[in-house]
């Protein structure tokens, strides 16, 4: 894609978009979570009437250009299902949950299916939502950095039972585009990270 001015609408990238996003099977309003914009936006920059901003463009090149390998998706997704550590798989701007590990379900004391494609921020310690309030000084949404661990306090009852005593959290991207967050739960420091 040639780089684009920043203020002037652009009808061809409005059109290459609209055609790599009904290509790649993604409505509107998903893209437009993806990018943390409205669906009206996502029309607007498909009818050339307003341009992304630098780094709203810069994450839908990305898209654009990175292969689709959805076996990849699915292999995370059985991964983090089957794996015995207590970790849950959740969109990293929305905090929907896609998948928990037995594991997590264990600790959460519940299944986790009623969960799925839900928020789970409502359930966040006070040390969760101070991390996440360091995310933008760490460039987390630039990729500037991938991973965080952090000390968060332990809950046994409502809202939600949390046992962990550390938490990592590693970002990538599922084929599809959309921002992930890998969160592993751990009882002590981890040393290797």
């Amino acid at each position: 894609m040639k780089p684009m001015d920043e203020t002037a609408p652009d009808k061809e990238f409005g059109r290459l978009l609209r055609q790599w996003r009904r290509t790649s099977d993604i409505k509107q309003s998903r893209l437009a979570d993806i990018l943390g914009v409205t669906q009206a936006t996502v029309s607007r920059w498909e009818s050339g009437a307003q341009s992304p901003a630098p780094l709203q463009y810069d994450l839908i090149h990305q898209m654009m250009t990175r292969k689709r390998n959805f076996r990849l998706d699915h292999a995370v997704k059985r991964l983090v299902m089957h794996s015995s550590q207590r970790v849950h798989l959740i969109e990293d701007r929305s905090h929907r949950l896609l998948c928990a590990s037995r594991p997590r379900e264990n600790e959460w004391q519940r299944d986790c299916t009623p969960l799925l494609g839900t928020s789970l921020w409502r359930f966040a310690t006070p040390e969760i939502a101070s991390a996440e309030k360091s995310l933008h000084a760490l460039g987390w949404h630039e990729d500037q950095t991938d991973h965080l661990t952090f000390e968060t306090s332990r809950r046994d009852g409502d809202p939600m039972r949390i046992i962990d005593t550390y938490i990592l959290w590693e970002r990538f991207f599922l084929s599809d585009g959309t921002a992930v967050r890998l969160t592993t739960g751990f009882d002590q420091k981890p040393a290797h990270i």
